[in-house]
């Protein structure tokens, strides 16, 4: 699991609103630096370091809840649901993927069988919860989530 970026130029004598700007757009851009390889799907690690990192950025945005006005705050709340959901559909049929592989190293060839039916059957959920995934990023693209968050995280109050 990737180390959550430092936070540069964080300043304890600038307002609240300077610094959660810094916070979130640094968490903000963490979370979308694990995109590429979420989506090439080939690195299991890209998308766990994606999923704990939009974690992070959601937890960033509703310790600081009161800091927004309620309909804004709602709405991102549920743009980062609905994009840790996707990311954890799939993270959990990579980890259940990676244990039916390990446990199906010490058994025999008739055991075996029954693993690998196991695993094709994960590996077929977690080719549709990529879909899912996909679609997600898909749809904060077009709607320019980046542009949308970065006002969001300029709008505290």
């Amino acid at each position: 699991m990737a180390k959550p970026w430092k936070i540069v130029d964080l300043d304890p004598n600038e307002s609240l609103k300077q610094c959660l700007h810094k916070i979130a757009l640094t968490r903000f851009q963490e979370t979308f630096s694990y995109e590429m390889g979420a989506v090439k799907g080939e690195d299991v690690d890209a998308l766990h370091d994606m999923r704990v990192a939009a974690r992070r950025l959601r937890a960033v945005v509703r310790i600081f809840r009161n800091c927004f006005s309620k309909k804004k705050f709602k709405k991102q709340d549920a743009r980062l649901q609905a994009l840790i959901r996707s990311l954890g559909g799939v993270r959990e049929h990579d980890v259940f993927i990676h244990v039916l592989t390990e446990y199906r190293k010490n058994l025999g060839p008739a055991d075996c069988r029954v693993i690998d039916l196991l695993i094709a059957r994960e590996s077929t959920s977690r080719h549709l919860h990529r879909r899912i995934l996909m679609r997600e990023l898909k749809v904060l693209r077009r709607s320019k989530y980046t542009d949308s968050f970065a006002a969001f995280a300029q709008t505290s109050r």
